[in-house]
């Protein structure tokens, strides 16, 4: 992903630190060069040490290797060798960060915790009691806007850092924006390991490390103790008569692998879903055992619901024997799940061993009347 070495490594304190749960690049072929800080799943940041000895944060697209920014306290990154058209954005931890995602918050709350939280756009969303309760205590604002932030309440607000996506125009305004990629990590620890990047972010990068390495090693328990049966899943839905899905090479397939099963979609792309015509898709399904479905309906989920997302999910239903379903109405898959992904993997381990649910109830197997005689 990161194109050069850099000059120094006088920073041993952040090395101590970040090699709970991170590594040191040593060899030219790395994909982070020597002397930078990689972690060890993330592939959409790494750390590096500018001539004056300031220590920043190299972000990037972690399926293509764009680098999108550099972010630290200081105006220079001399030494940093990423492009000089790459956007250096200066953040001030003193003043706090704002978030855009409630992604973010759960991972800052599992790594570093939310001291700092200023701002939010999701506030409506988020579910954890704790998160909420903090939110209230501290007088966390509401900036979201029309299409986007609330400009006036930013500009009161003050923020030293907006977590945001990677396609935000990082000049927009001169707003201090951080762009974070960690939905498009082809890892689940991958995702996770974004709560010791955001950590730094804070100020607590050890808090950061030490939460993650939690999460790993439970991650791998769950792995070791998962047991292959050669059961084929796949995952997606209809929208438009086209199937959308995620590749072989994202998160979700990786979660799938670790679980015992084999997910049977070969298919990649680099930036988002897969897209595939329905026919392409019935005949992959005809080879496969399970649908994985992610959905949301505050009534639950059932079979009837299912078909009437669209009526040619019956031909997907008659081709597999089960349908494994997490509804976001009750599950917050994209919050508090996305800072463990141990939890989806022990759920879904159970489910391949064809268990009706998991320890977390993330997912659940469908009730499927029509198949009962």
């Amino acid at each position: 992903m990161f194109q050069a070495p850099l000059r120094g490594l006088g920073w041993l304190c952040l090395v101590g630190i970040l090699l709970l749960g991170c590594q040191l690049a040593t060899k030219e072929g790395d994909a982070v060069k020597t002397g930078w800080i990689q972690p060890k799943h993330a592939k959409g940041f790494a750390w590096a040490l500018s001539d004056q000895g300031q220590t920043t944060l190299v972000l990037g697209q972690p399926r293509t290797g764009k680098v999108l920014a550099t972010v630290s306290a200081a105006n220079s990154r001399d030494g940093v060798e990423v492009g000089e058209d790459v956007p250096h954005v200066v953040v001030d931890r003193d003043k706090g960060f704002v978030t855009t995602s409630t992604t973010h918050v759960h991972l800052l709350e599992e790594g570093a915790g939310l001291d700092g939280w200023r701002g939010c756009t999701s506030l409506k969303y988020l579910r954890n009691a704790g998160v909420l309760a903090w939110a209230d205590s501290t007088s966390v604002r509401d900036v979201s806007g029309d299409g986007g932030l609330n400009a006036e309440v930013i500009t009161v607000v003050n923020p030293g850092s907006i977590l945001t996506g990677p396609n935000q125009d990082l000049g927009e305004r001169n707003w201090p924006w951080v762009p974070v990629t960690e939905y498009l990590e082809p890892h689940p620890l991958g995702r996770a390991e974004w709560m010791v990047a955001l950590a730094w972010l804070a100020g607590d990068s050890m808090a950061g490390a030490e939460a993650f390495q939690a999460v790993e090693a439970r991650y791998a328990a769950a792995k070791n103790a998962s047991v292959g049966n050669g059961k084929r899943v796949f995952t997606g839905s209809v929208a438009d008569g086209v199937w959308h899905a995620p590749g072989k090479g994202s998160f979700v397939a990786q979660w799938i692998e670790d679980a015992g099963g084999t997910y049977a979609l070969e298919t990649v792309d680099e930036v988002s879903n897969v897209a595939l015509s329905l026919e392409s898709m019935l005949e992959l399904v005809s080879k496969t055992d399970a649908w994985v479905l992610v959905t949301y309906d505050k009534d639950g989920v059932s079979e009837r619901d299912v078909l009437a997302m669209d009526p040619r999910h019956a031909q997907v239903m008659k081709a597999v024997d089960e349908v494994w379903v997490c509804n976001t109405a009750e599950v917050d898959y994209f919050g508090e799940v996305v800072a463990h992904p141990e939890w989806v993997l022990e759920d879904l381990a159970t489910l391949v061993q064809s268990n009706s649910e998991g320890p977390h109830g993330v997912f659940e197997k469908l009730e499927r009347p029509s198949q009962q005689p």
